[in-house]
């Protein structure tokens, strides 16, 4: 009898810090995004993309594609860490500030530059939306913008 009040018991504490662990993630509790400050400190620039609670399969498609183009293109600044690449959720509370920061009308795909924490210069990505059909043409896009991007703040 003993044997099955501690497995009952360690299922239940399972269930419990399984569910604490979900809200938790859902919420933002665990692991937040980091301040721009603290982005500032690992990588003077940041590539975003900005995305809601619902997530249509377009969004997702420029999310993947922003990152093959991003590996493909500047894989070693993005291990030294001269860029960054972060994926946020402006629906969550703490990063609600992004949409008046970047000027957003809708989920976009962002370059950022940070000087000594703040946010010196940025461009919007618009073309995304229009290159999401034709893969190579996206991530063409992204990678010249980028590159450019790169070249103009050195």
């Amino acid at each position: 009898m003993k044997i099955k009040t501690v497995i009952t018991t360690a299922l239940f504490l399972f269930v419990v810090v399984s569910m604490a662990y979900l809200v938790g993630r859902e919420t933002g509790l665990l692991s937040p995004l980091p301040s721009p400050a603290e982005v500032a400190a690992e990588a003077g620039r940041v590539v975003y993309y900005f995305h809601g609670n619902r997530r249509c399969m377009t969004c997702r498609r420029i999310e993947a594609y922003t990152a093959t183009a991003l590996q493909s293109g500047f894989a070693q600044q993005l291990d030294d860490g001269r860029l960054a690449w972060r994926v946020v959720n402006v629906d969550e509370p703490a990063n609600a500030h992004f949409i008046e920061d970047f000027e957003l009308v809708t989920r976009s795909v962002v370059l950022a530059e940070y000087v000594d924490g703040e946010c010196v210069r940025w461009r919007n990505l618009p073309d995304v939306w229009d290159l999401v059909g034709d893969e190579g043409e996206f991530i063409g896009y992204v990678q010249d913008e980028t590159r450019a991007f790169l070249e103009a703040g050195e």
